[in-house]
Protein backbone atom coordinates (compact mmCIF):
# COMPACT_ATOMS: atom_id res chain seq x y z
CA UNK A 1 0.00 0.00 0.00
CA UNK A 2 1.10 3.58 -0.73
CA UNK A 3 0.51 6.89 0.86
CA UNK A 4 0.21 10.17 -1.17
CA UNK A 5 1.78 13.68 -0.64
CA UNK A 6 0.27 16.67 -2.51
CA UNK A 7 2.66 20.00 -2.26
CA UNK A 8 1.44 22.99 -4.15
CA UNK A 9 3.55 24.89 -6.08
CA UNK A 10 2.99 28.85 -7.85
CA UNK A 11 5.19 28.43 -11.48
CA UNK A 12 4.74 32.05 -12.26
CA UNK A 13 2.15 31.41 -15.03
CA UNK A 14 4.16 30.71 -18.02
CA UNK A 15 3.76 33.17 -20.74
CA UNK A 16 4.75 36.60 -18.90
CA UNK A 17 6.54 35.10 -16.32
CA UNK A 18 9.89 33.05 -15.54
CA UNK A 19 9.90 29.95 -13.18
CA UNK A 20 13.75 29.68 -14.32
CA UNK A 21 14.68 29.55 -10.42
CA UNK A 22 13.77 25.98 -10.76
CA UNK A 23 12.13 25.88 -6.94
CA UNK A 24 9.89 22.73 -8.19
CA UNK A 25 13.66 20.64 -8.60
CA UNK A 26 14.27 22.40 -4.56
CA UNK A 27 10.97 20.47 -3.23
CA UNK A 28 11.35 17.13 -5.56
CA UNK A 29 15.18 16.76 -4.44
CA UNK A 30 14.02 17.65 -0.10
CA UNK A 31 11.10 15.21 -0.40
CA UNK A 32 12.89 12.41 -2.25
CA UNK A 33 16.01 12.86 0.78
CA UNK A 34 12.67 12.07 2.70
CA UNK A 35 11.76 8.88 1.23
CA UNK A 36 8.93 10.31 -0.84
CA UNK A 37 9.30 9.30 -5.11
CA UNK A 38 7.62 12.04 -7.25
CA UNK A 39 5.03 10.62 -9.27
CA UNK A 40 3.43 13.54 -11.31
CA UNK A 41 1.83 16.94 -11.02
CA UNK A 42 -2.04 18.30 -11.29
CA UNK A 43 -2.47 21.98 -12.74
CA UNK A 44 -4.60 23.75 -9.86
CA UNK A 45 -4.64 26.88 -11.26
CA UNK A 46 -4.15 28.74 -15.16
CA UNK A 47 -3.46 32.64 -16.64
CA UNK A 48 -5.63 34.07 -19.22
CA UNK A 49 -3.41 32.88 -21.58
CA UNK A 50 -3.71 29.16 -20.96
CA UNK A 51 -0.52 28.87 -18.99
CA UNK A 52 -0.08 27.11 -15.37
CA UNK A 53 -0.37 29.27 -12.44
CA UNK A 54 -0.07 26.96 -10.00
CA UNK A 55 0.23 23.26 -9.46
CA UNK A 56 0.40 20.10 -7.14
CA UNK A 57 3.71 18.31 -7.25
CA UNK A 58 2.47 14.38 -6.10
CA UNK A 59 4.86 12.04 -4.03
CA UNK A 60 4.47 9.13 -2.90
CA UNK A 61 6.05 6.34 -0.72
CA UNK A 62 5.69 2.64 0.60
CA UNK A 63 3.50 2.25 3.95
CA UNK A 64 6.02 -0.24 6.04
CA UNK A 65 3.45 -2.36 7.91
Amino acid sequence: MYEYQYIEIDTGGGFWFNNAEGSHRDVIDHEARDGWRYVGYVPLTFTGNGGIKSMDLIFEREIKE
